[in-house]
């Protein structure tokens, strides 16, 4: 039935298309809490110091050092959280290399060991490179027209 086949191949790259999505949100949702939470910290420590500032009419101004080392301390977390996700994002948008299946032809990342849609194995790439041909049936490398492992006949 090649409309369920069709099907089938569109479904399969929709569920990766999501989870590759959902992966990104999840890396940019706990960014977003950190920074957050930092920030936080910091208005934490300027509440303090203004507090401090106020009581002690800014007298002995090296007891201020705790909370301006808080604030700095945030900041530079803040600076290597935003430099972590943005390092995340530009590997996110480079193009994951792709591979067809050679049973089915559905399109799936490269290193995946069995085809989502129809469960053949896939080829390693060594065995790629060599341009040898593998079984669409059971995964086997065919080395003539027919399979030696299951019998079926494997397309040039």
């Amino acid at each position: 039935m090649p409309i369920l086949n069709g099907l089938s191949k569109k479904l399969s790259e929709v569920a990766q298309t999501t989870v590759q999505v959902s992966k990104e949100l999840a890396g940019s949702a706990k960014a977003t809490l950190a920074i957050s939470a930092e920030e936080r910290e910091i208005e934490k420590a300027y509440r303090a110091l203004g507090q401090w500032y106020y009581s002690t009419k800014g007298e002995n101004p090296e007891e201020a050092a705790e909370f301006i080392e808080t604030v700095d301390t945030s900041l530079r977390k803040i600076r290597e959280i935003r430099q972590e996700a943005e390092a995340v994002k530009t590997a996110a948008s480079q193009p994951v290399p792709m591979i067809a299946c050679p049973a089915c032809g559905t399109m799936m990342e490269e290193g995946t060991r069995f085809c989502p849609s129809c469960g053949a194995m896939m080829p390693t790439p060594e065995i790629i490179q060599r341009e040898e041909r593998i079984c669409p049936n059971c995964g086997a490398l065919a080395q003539g027209p027919y399979c030696s492992q299951c019998g079926a006949r494997v397309e040039p």
